[in-house]
């Protein structure tokens, strides 16, 4: 995909472009330039670190380009990567968070609005970007803006500054949409994303994996390692003449770290089990050795499944790839590596996070076990309390959740999202007016947040406190008068209580700010019985 940027600066019809890239070339111009990703984990502040292997960026490339784009509709930016080796698709995974996107059309200068800068307050934070269609080496990248809201379920303001320089402001937007804003048009096109559907394309089987099962040199089927040690696998073949030169180092490493890491062998040469059966007497390997097969190759190189010998893949007691050597690897270096895995045990921090991270997609018995030993390495880390409880929660265990919730409110009585979520837990509990306090808590210190709001009314109403609830909800749509959700929400509450006329003009204002509304839509169906039944 490529645009002609002289032609939308001039409003001409587009010339022809053909997009062209040798990928033959196999070598390197400078050495290996791999890509980079940094994480500031606390915030603002000067601290950054190269976290790419982490995030399973840290590819043996030559890293060119880099390009943010949501390719499957889903609300969250996918990454595109360009190396001189290969173009690769990144999907994001992540757990679904709140969003924005904007598309702006300039009436005043050219029309894609290049060079407006735009400011999105929400939840109390502002970010800001601007119109551009290139950005990086030789990268084009979309004119839609993507702001991600984390929390924050609807937009406070968006400022922009047009190319023309006027300034227009737009308030109280919802969340999770694309907004197409015309210059100094006060109407906002609003549009829920084209998704792909869920059966759009087959689901991978995840790569990498330690469990996939191979025949063992000596007899037998079996998994390559088992979670709960680090695990070293070395793919080799018997004629591989870089691979003799680390199968020593590999050996005496192995029998050294005998005790607390896994090492196996996977021979690429399957033909001449006798072949492979000398090597290793010859070079003295005391792990485990496999035959490759299929499956094994395919997961660990690719669908053409040749492999790159010798490749050595390094993966954490978890399970999770930290680390691919496509080449012979020395004792040293793995040694080292390893023990870092031991030194970040010790960090409650980095432990929190990973447990936080395989709870986000997931895994909560794995994000259980490693948030347990983050807060056993600092008792007193809030945080790493708080997301025990959210995966203990998810894990469906309940009492152990709230337990760690209100040691990380203990620890840390400022952090509403501790009270919400807690409330949340104590209302699925029956424990409705823990849930009122809580929910009360975090309306003290985040504000009059409407979510909040109805979930303090859901809960007061399931309690009894009728008077409660409908003060909850009389603030809710005070809070987010242009939230539809909110209005739909009162109008539920005034059905129970059979306060029919109350209900209708609140699904009425419902409908109006959101045809679709579900739950107004329902029960306006429900009132036109009711009300023609002469109730």
């Amino acid at each position: 995909m490529a645009a002609d940027a002289e032609a939308i600066e001039k409003k001409t019809a587009p010339g022809g472009t053909i997009g062209q890239t040798d990928r033959s070339f196999r070598g390197s111009w400078s050495g290996y330039e791999r890509d980079f990703l940094f994480l500031n984990p606390d915030g603002p502040c000067p601290v950054f670190y190269n976290a790419a292997y982490l995030a399973g960026l840290d590819f043996d490339d030559d890293g060119r380009a880099a390009v943010p784009v949501d390719v499957d509709g889903d609300g969250d930016l996918d990454l595109v990567l360009l190396s001189l080796q290969r173009l690769s698709l990144l999907e994001n995974t992540s757990p679904p968070r709140h969003f924005v996107r904007l598309r702006l059309t300039a009436t005043k200068t050219q029309p894609a609005a290049l060079g407006a800068l735009v400011r999105v307050t929400a939840g109390g934070v502002t970010q800001q970007d601007y119109v551009r269609i290139t950005d990086g080496f030789q990268s084009q990248v979309p004119l839609d803006l993507h702001f991600g809201l984390a929390e924050a379920d609807r937009i406070d303001r968006i400022e922009i500054t047009w190319p023309s320089k006027d300034v227009q402001v737009l308030e109280s937007l919802p969340a999770d949409r694309l907004h197409q804003i015309r210059e100094g048009d006060p109407g906002v096109l609003s549009t829920l994303l084209s998704r792909w559907p869920d059966d759009a394309r087959r689901r991978a089987k995840p790569e990498y994996s330690i469990a996939l099962e191979a025949e063992r040199l000596d007899g037998g089927r079996a998994p390559l390692a088992s979670p709960g040690k680090p695990a070293v696998i070395n793919f080799w073949a018997p004629w591989c003449e870089p691979c003799k030169r680390e199968l020593p180092d590999l050996a005496a490493l192995a029998r050294a770290r005998a005790a607390d890491v896994q090492f196996a062998g996977v021979s690429a040469e399957t033909k001449n089990a006798a072949s492979v059966r000398d090597a290793v007497r010859t070079y003295a390997l005391p792990y485990a050795q496999f035959l490759a097969n299929d499956a094994v190759m395919k997961s660990f190189f690719g669908a053409g499944g040749e492999a790159i010998l010798p490749s050595t893949f390094v993966f954490d007691a978890a399970g999770n790839l930290r680390r691919v050597f496509r080449r012979a690897v020395t004792a040293a270096e793995l040694d080292a590596l390893l023990d870092s895995f031991g030194d970040e045990a010790q960090d409650a921090t980095s432990l929190a996070q990973h447990g936080r991270r395989l709870g986000q997609i997931g895994r909560y018995e794995e994000s259980i076990e490693i948030l347990q030993k983050a807060v056993a390495a600092d008792p007193g880390h809030a945080l790493a309390h708080y997301h025990l409880g959210i995966s203990l929660s998810f894990a469906g265990k309940r009492e152990a959740a709230i337990r760690y919730l209100r040691r990380s409110i203990d620890l840390d009585p400022g952090y509403w999202s501790a009270h919400f979520n807690l409330a949340a837990i104590l209302h699925e509990s029956g424990d409705f007016s823990g849930a009122v306090d809580h929910y009360n808590d975090a309306l003290r210190l985040r504000g009059e947040d409407w979510n909040i709001l109805l979930s303090l009314a859901s809960s007061a109403a399931a309690g009894g406190k009728l008077p409660v609830a409908m003060d909850a909800f009389e603030r809710a749509v005070k809070a987010a008068p242009k939230e539809p959700v909110a209005w739909a929400a009162k109008g539920q509450f005034h059905m129970i209580l059979e306060q029919y006329p109350a209900a209708r003009r609140c699904f009425e204002q419902a409908l109006a700010l959101d045809p679709a509304e579900p739950t107004a839509k329902a029960y306006m169906k429900d009132l036109e019985k009711i009300e023609g039944g002469g109730k």
